[in-house]
């Protein structure tokens, strides 16, 4: 999108909320101590005798603040690498990684929190569960219905992965020897991404405590809410020859409205019921796509903007959904309900598990056949590729 005229304003905008993006992940420490702190003023206000059967807790205070250190570590050694991403984007040049006084006020803590669970699901050892649900069956059906290509050219097909959060998904399929490419709104996720896939210091050397602040449906503190997560389980890189590996920074209708049929596949996990309007996402993705292009989604529909007061939200039904999918031209090869979770404590007393929708749909071709699992379409590169084993992070154009 670098070729996208921009006003002085919007670019003013865009700096301040990625400025306040970047205080948050710096303000983690004193909001998590705010939570720690009404803890224990509930605890002073025991009465006498009810402190004394509890006078345990304020070690376990204790314990919970150098967990919360930890986490702050971590999330300022992330900080530490946002400069790297703001140099790649014209939008975001003069934007700020450093301040002398933050205070909590419009900051959205809560997205920290979520971005810190995000790490044990794509990037820890503990998320392996989570990703055999979630992104297996997409590499899986990835693999079948191109199991008659040659591995050596596997680098000529395209994916592209809208909603790619912290890159894991992208990542595999590239190590799988496709040419991969993520695509992320959110700055939380792209600063932490940028960092995971960049800079690791080196397999399982930064630890984290993501559940640190979750309280409620404890089974034993010290092992599960106070339990360290080591990440990353994998060290990016070391890719088959000739893959292209990289996510770009933007709004998926944006970045890609004029890349028309220059896809061989669209990966949706947990990204559909993102979009205000769905036509939208459906039709754009059907534009994206080469003729007998895969189409390949799982996923909820837990329709993001369906509680908001400012924002249109148009939510259908799986089957709706279903019957727009045919409209746009696509012919559906498969379907499945799968059993996921997303970003859940597996030792907590409480899970939310979603019954998802997962389905394989070709783009029908207007010329040359469909494929199957067993027989592969014709690839016709708009762009070749050029060998790089290692992951890059593109900064593409944001639009609030």
């Amino acid at each position: 999108m670098s070729g996208i005229d921009v006003d002085e304003e919007t670019k003013r905008a865009e700096c301040e909320h990625f400025e306040n993006v970047i205080k948050a992940f710096l303000f983690y420490r004193e909001h998590a101590l705010n939570v720690v702190s009404k803890a224990e003023v509930s605890f002073a206000r025991l009465p006498p005798q009810h402190q004394a059967i509890l006078s345990h807790l304020p070690s376990k205070f204790s314990t919970q603040k150098r967990c919360v250190d930890v986490n702050q570590q971590f999330l300022n050694t992330i900080v530490a690498h946002a400069s790297s991403f703001t140099a790649n984007s014209h939008l975001l040049q003069g934007a700020q990684t450093e301040f002398p006084f933050i205070t909590g006020q419009g900051l959205d803590m809560d997205k920290i929190r979520c971005t810190l669970r995000q790490f044990v699901r794509d990037w820890s050892e503990d998320g392996q569960a989570e990703r055999v649900q979630s992104y297996k069956p997409i590499t899986d059906a990835l693999e079948s219905y191109y199991s008659h290509y040659p591995m050596d050219q596997r680098y000529r097909l395209r994916v592209l992965l809208p909603g790619a959060g912290l890159g894991r998904l992208t990542y595999d399929i590239a190590k799988l020897g496709f040419s991969a490419q993520g695509c992320e709104f959110s700055y939380q996720m792209l600063i932490s991404s940028n960092f995971i896939l960049n800079y690791a210091p080196g397999e399982k050397m930064l630890a984290l405590h993501p559940w640190v602040l979750s309280s409620s449906n404890v089974w034993d503190a010290d092992a599960h809410q106070f339990k360290q997560v080591l990440v990353p389980d994998e060290m990016p890189g070391g890719l088959p020859p000739n893959v292209e590996f990289s996510m770009v920074a933007g709004d998926f209708l944006e970045v890609y409205r004029n890349q028309r049929g220059e896809w061989d596949c669209v990966a949706t996990c947990f990204f559909i019921d993102t979009a205000s309007n769905v036509v939208q996402y459906v039709e754009h993705i059907h534009s994206l796509l080469a003729d007998g292009g895969i189409w390949i989604n799982l996923g909820p529909l837990l329709y993001h903007y369906s509680d908001s007061a400012d924002v249109d939200s148009t939510e259908l039904s799986y089957t709706e959904l279903r019957s727009l999918v045919l409209h746009f031209g696509f012919e559906i090869k498969e379907e499945a309900e799968r059993t996921c979770y997303y970003t859940q404590n597996p030792n907590s007393m409480m899970h939310t598990i979603y019954n998802c929708a997962f389905f394989v749909a070709i783009k029908k071709p207007s010329r040359g056949f469909v494929p199957t699992p067993t027989s592969v379409p014709n690839v016709s590169m708009t762009t070749p590729y050029a060998g790089n084993p290692s992951p890059q992070m593109y900064a593409g154009e944001r639009l609030l």
